[in-house]
């Protein structure tokens, strides 16, 4: 994201959400992997990267999810890996990226490794070149999830991510569409869920029903509290150089989001 051309804003942002990125490099990854995962967390890795404008981009992103994947399943480590479509291509066109997906997914599913493919883009449906596919699942945003349930969809695994935005359709309460979901998909993973979520399904036989994961950087003693309650619970472990995006995204706090958010807008400007 040009981070050279915004030195001052690059590192105060950086000093705000770094505890969000396990680092720059896939070792950083692969040691906060093992670090969580010593206290029974598994982990959901992905590579942050810009969207792959050309070929060679996309293909370089999954060269790096391929080795990142090798290495999880050498090394035993619980975790999934988290790719976005754009990074590997779906932007350059579906050719590129159907190659590069069932290259990733060939590997995963040698290494025993699950992958979530996130797609973004209001209405987007289940791409044609993975419809078949097994050992993944779609990664959407809470307001398009409904895109990707009904008779159509034949979706068995399904992460639905809280951006920190309130969901655009007003009217019924987001658990509402949550249990919609979980009559369509066996495997739910709420990402960032709210608090009113979390609590809501972590009572009864709900808490059996989704697994709830979090940034890394959350609150250590809430995952320890929801484990405690029987509930299911992963980390989201990114790492990687082209963080400005996960911060305007994901990052929970507003300043972030304002300040990377500036880095993008600002072209050739050290002010903040």
């Amino acid at each position: 994201m040009h981070l050279e051309e915004h030195p001052i804003v690059g590192r105060i942002l950086y000093r705000i959400i770094r505890k969000h990125i396990a680092g720059t490099t896939m070792s950083s990854a692969i040691e906060k992997a093992k670090e969580l995962n010593g206290k029974s967390l598994p982990v959901s890795i992905s590579f942050l990267s810009d969207v792959a404008k050309d070929s060679s981009k996309a293909k370089y992103a999954t060269t790096t999810y391929l080795e990142l994947i090798r290495r999880i399943g050498r090394m035993g480590l619980r975790a999934s890996v988290h790719v976005p479509l754009s990074q590997i291509g779906i932007g350059v066109s579906e050719e590129v990226a159907s190659r590069n997906a069932r290259e990733i997914l060939g590997t995963a599913n040698k290494y025993g490794v699950f992958v979530w493919f996130e797609v973004s883009g209001p209405g987007r449906r289940m791409p044609r070149f993975l419809k078949e596919a097994r050992g993944m699942g779609y990664a959407v945003d809470v307001n398009e999830a409904a895109a990707y349930l009904g008779k159509n969809a034949g979706i068995k695994s399904l992460k639905v991510m809280f951006t920190g935005k309130a969901p655009k359709k007003e009217g019924a309460p987001v658990s509402v569409g949550v249990r919609e979901i979980l009559k369509d998909s066996k495997n739910v993973v709420l990402q960032s869920a709210p608090e009113s979520i979390v609590k809501e399904f972590t009572k009864g036989k709900d808490k059996k029903s989704v697994s709830f994961e979090f940034l890394l950087g959350y609150s250590k003693k809430a995952i320890g509290d929801l484990a405690k309650k029987g509930a299911r619970t992963s980390v989201y472990v990114p790492f990687g150089k082209d963080w400005t995006q996960y911060a305007i995204d994901k990052v929970p706090e507003n300043y972030a989001r304002f300040l990377a958010s500036t880095l993008l807008k600002k072209k050739g400007s050290d002010k903040v």
